[in-house]
């Protein structure tokens, strides 16, 4: 990774700061090495506890453009003023490019990584894409300092590196959230384990997905009823700007055990030019509902001009109807499938199944061989199949999935995609039995 290009403004004020800071602390060491220090006789060296040496950053990072970089980004600095050095432990790594990044990401079974790299240079990247950037110190004891950085420098190593992604409970910012708490020896899940916050995992996705309506359809479709179970804040810390809101408002002791904030101020090095982060997930139910009902009313529309006898109208519906029914039915496989063959425990039990039924396949073949049909014997029917009747049976169980919410445990948030999918597969139904009535088998 090469760098964008040099530090400028605030960046450059934090950076001498911590220069100034460094050469503060020499001196220092070296009066109490005379013997003028307060307190301390002539001729008598003290040390410094160690770990005071160093300083200890929290990184933030604003959202970006790219699907992923939504949910914003964090990293861990340490700052070594006896080497020198500013590394940002960054736990986002992954690599399209990877020959098993693709079979895992389907399995459910992704490899992320940390890495440590110069501040600098990923604050030059976060500048150049736009995204804001702030850095904050992590008051710790020089103790705790020092086993913070040996947890990094340990985790930086080929051995290490590698974990199991989670993209809810396992990822760049729990990770960061898990070595501050490590530390701290509990500190901050005792203080937010317990905290209720009224949100999801669905809530937050909706949330910051929903200017990107094709990715904001996905996650609505694939997570299941694991994603509305209401969260802990130290569960809410997935996302980076909540974890740099809850440690704001806690508080630690010093090393002489005064209390003190456990975040600094924070400087906003890198300022972007970009829209503010969504506070509330948004309301598509609406245009969802409409959506469906124009789709089933298009549907409907084109049976009724078959009805008519109209050529065209059948040969319309069949094509679009098995264009539809190809998508759905193949959407429903493939989520059911996930169960059984993927670790991607977050798609579990999913009641969109209900709604993207896998016999919608059985009606696409039947709408495709009357799309092909010239002869007009047999219309509407495929191996005692009947169009209609397939066309009735994928309405009634997407309405069982509507009517099964009403029992305990099956609530899961799917109203936006029972809004689409139920008109739909209503119309298409009524169309197919308008076009192909069974006094015409």
């Amino acid at each position: 990774m090469t760098r964008a290009g040099k530090l400028s403004g605030r960046l450059t004020v934090v950076v001498a700061a911590s220069v100034v800071g460094a050469a503060s602390l020499s001196a220092q060491s070296d009066a109490i090495t005379a013997g003028v220090g307060p307190g301390v006789g002539p001729g008598v060296q003290v040390d410094p506890p160690p770990g005071s040496h160093l300083e200890i950053l929290l990184m933030t990072i604003g959202p970006g453009d790219e699907v992923w970089e939504k949910f914003s980004h964090n990293a861990l600095v340490v700052r070594d003023a006896r080497a020198r050095t500013e590394v940002a432990y960054n736990w986002g790594m992954f690599n399209f490019s990877d020959t098993d990044f693709w079979p895992r990401f389907v399995q459910g079974r992704m490899l992320y990584s940390m890495r440590g790299f110069p501040a600098s240079a990923w604050l030059d990247l976060y500048r150049a894409a736009n995204r804001d950037a702030w850095l904050q110190t992590v008051n710790l004891t020089p103790a705790e300092r020092l086993e913070l950085q040996t947890i990094v420098q340990e985790m930086d190593t080929e051995a290490n590196r590698y974990y199991r992604y989670d993209y809810y409970l396992d990822n760049c910012s729990t990770r960061v959230r898990d070595v501050l708490d490590r530390v701290l020896e509990g500190r901050i899940r005792a203080e937010t384990e317990n905290l209720e916050t009224g949100t999801s995992f669905r809530w937050h996705s909706a949330r910051l997905l929903q200017s990107s309506h094709p990715y904001y359809a996905g996650f609505q479709f694939l997570i299941g009823p694991r994603g509305d179970e209401p969260i802990s804040a130290w569960e809410e810390m997935f996302l980076p700007i909540r974890l740099k809101q809850y440690l704001d408002g806690m508080g630690t002791v010093d090393a002489e055990g005064a209390p003190t904030p456990l975040l600094g101020e924070a400087v906003h090095v890198v300022e972007a030019d970009r829209d503010a982060i969504p506070l509330a997930a948004p309301e598509f139910l609406l245009g969802a509902l409409l959506l469906g009902c124009a789709i089933g009313a298009l549907f409907a529309g084109l049976g009724w001009m078959a009805g008519e006898g109209r050529r065209w109208g059948r040969r319309a519906l069949a094509l679009l109807g098995a264009a539809w029914s190809t998508g759905v039915g193949l959407m429903g496989t493939v989520l059911v499938l996930s169960w059984i063959f993927t670790e991607h425990i977050f798609w579990v039990l999913n009641e969109n199944a209900f709604q993207a039924n896998p016999l919608s396949l059985l009606l696409a073949v039947l709408l495709i061989r009357e799309a092909l049909n010239r002869k007009g014997h047999q219309a509407g029917v495929w191996i005692g199949f009947r169009a209609d009747t397939l066309g009735k049976v994928v309405v009634g169980v997407a309405l069982l999935g509507l009517v099964l919410q009403v029992l305990p445990g099956l609530d899961q948030a799917n109203g936006e995609v029972l809004a689409v999918l139920l008109p739909a597969h209503a119309g298409l139904a009524w169309g197919v039995t308008r076009a192909w009535p069974r006094s015409r088998v």
